[in-house]
C-alpha cells in the first residue's frame, strides 16, 4: 500500500469562506443610501457632527506623529 504525505500544516493553509460574494460598490452605495433614507434628519445632524469630530481627531492625530 503506498502512502501520500501532505507536507503543508493545515494552519498554514489559506482557508476560503465558501459562502462569500463579491458586492460591488454600486450595490455597496445603494444599500447604504437605503439605510440613511431611514434616518430622521436628527439623527443625520447628529452623525455629520461625530464625523466632523473624528476627522478632526484624525487630522490632529496625523499632525501629532509628523511632528515627532
Amino acid at each position: 500500500m503506498l502512502t501520500a504525505t501532505f507536507k503543508e500544516n493545515v494552519s498554514e493553509s489559506a482557508t476560503m469562506v465558501q459562502n462569500e460574494t463579491c458586492v460591488s460598490d454600486l450595490e455597496v452605495s445603494r444599500r447604504v443610501m437605503a439605510i440613511r433614507s431611514k434616518w430622521s434628519v436628527a439623527e443625520r445632524i447628529r452623525r455629520r457632527r461625530e464625523a466632523e469630530k473624528r476627522f478632526g481627531d484624525l487630522i490632529d492625530a496625523l499632525a501629532c506623529s509628523e511632528a515627532a
